[in-house]
């Protein structure tokens, strides 16, 4: 009884507060909307009391209210003393606020994705040969796989590194320089099809044709699904300074008839033979329709928007076409390192969300949406 004499006293406490109001406002109904009223239910005993009060609905989803005491702040850029010596992240994306859109766009990538590529040519099965040791070889695909990578394309890598399109939070890029068929049936072929892998073949065109049997091989592993095919030159020239642009021309356009006589497509990536390259050359490749392209130097792993280069590669201006690599001896150790920088970027990403979308809203108009 007691209960009920409170609940009514304190309806007709609202009512006359409610009443008050009205003649403050000088029955100016917009006033009152602009002023909700929060009802908070204290207690079960006090939700059980107002339950027959007719009070308004509260959305279960309310939408987002912007903080005033958050200070809008650009995107950072994610730093890591992890990466080679000399090199350093750089953006690619002129615009921020096309950036942040695609960066928070719940059907890309999420922030802290990462693409760790490694360059293979030859696997040691005996001693005095040349190449990364078989054990290690095993052993590396083995880690890879228990830290959860999963495979990409070129394709993929491409699509993702321009747009941030969707691909495994942890992807790995396998590449075999040259013409080497028998490594990638012998050695990655029970990798590929035991964990659903792909592995690029950096293909040379050179005399392809009069190899018996050559393009036969390569067209049958292209087939297996765990192949793509990239391009490796026409004749695996080394571009260097000095080299005659004619030749560098012939080595970028060259592979195209034979890419779309034998695959039917023309490669998206370029491996610059012997990691050489030319601001001249990178042009040309851009010209020529490539995407990306890859050196040999093992600068650390690739995000969207974020590339880590050398001095001598930031200078040339196209962070797309001189993609690192990791090598083949030494990648094992550093897989872990490239996952835990994954992980600080992710969680720095999330951590400055409130200052992005702060900055979207003043910059660029409109929302982003929450992660």
């Amino acid at each position: 009884m007691r209960q009920s004499t409170v609940v009514i006293g304190w309806v007709i406490f609202l009512l006359a507060l409610g009443a008050l109001g009205l003649a403050g406002c000088g029955g100016d109904s917009s006033a009152v909307a602009r002023t909700p009223v929060v009802l908070e239910v204290e207690s079960p005993a006090a939700a059980a009391a107002t339950a027959t009060t007719t009070v308004p609905q509260v959305p279960s989803r309310p939408t987002f209210t912007p903080d005033p005491n958050v200070t809008p702040e650009p995107p950072p850029v994610f730093q890591s003393n992890k990466l080679l010596r000399g090199a350093k992240p750089v953006a690619y994306i002129d615009d921020a606020c096309e950036y942040l859109r695609l960066r928070w766009d719940p059907d890309n990538a999420a922030p802290g994705t990462i693409i760790v590529p490694i360059m293979y040519h030859r696997v040691r099965e005996k001693p005095g040969e040349r190449g990364v040791n078989e054990a290690y070889f095993k052993q590396t695909m083995r880690k890879a796989h228990e830290l959860g990578f999963q495979t990409i394309t070129a394709e993929q890598a491409a699509d993702f590194l321009e747009r941030n399109a969707k691909i495994p939070p942890r992807s790995l890029m396998l590449f075999v320089d040259d013409r080497r068929v028998p490594v990638i049936n012998k050695h990655f072929m029970p990798f590929l099809k035991r964990y659903d892998w792909t592995v690029i073949s950096a293909w040379i065109i050179a005399n392809t044709d009069q190899r018996p049997g050559l393009w036969e091989r390569i067209e049958a592993a292209y087939q297996t699904g765990h192949v793509d095919v990239q391009s490796h030159g026409l004749r695996h020239l080394y571009m260097i300074p000095g080299t005659p642009k004619k030749k560098i021309r012939e080595e970028l356009y060259g592979p195209f008839p034979y890419f779309e006589e034998h695959f039917g497509y023309r490669p998206v990536a370029f491996i610059w033979p012997g990691g050489n390259y030319t601001p001249y050359a990178v042009r040309v490749a851009r010209e020529a329709g490539y995407r990306i392209g890859f050196t040999i130097f093992p600068n650390g792993p690739i995000m969207f928007n974020w590339i880590p280069l050398q001095k001598a590669e930031r200078k040339v201006d196209d962070p797309l076409l001189l993609l690192p690599r990791y090598h083949a001896n030494s990648v094992k150790e550093q897989l872990p390192i490239a996952v835990e920088m994954g992980e600080k970027a992710k969680a720095q990403a999330l951590a400055h969300y409130p200052q992005e979308a702060a900055w979207y809203r003043e910059h660029c108009g409109g929302e982003l949406p929450r992660p």
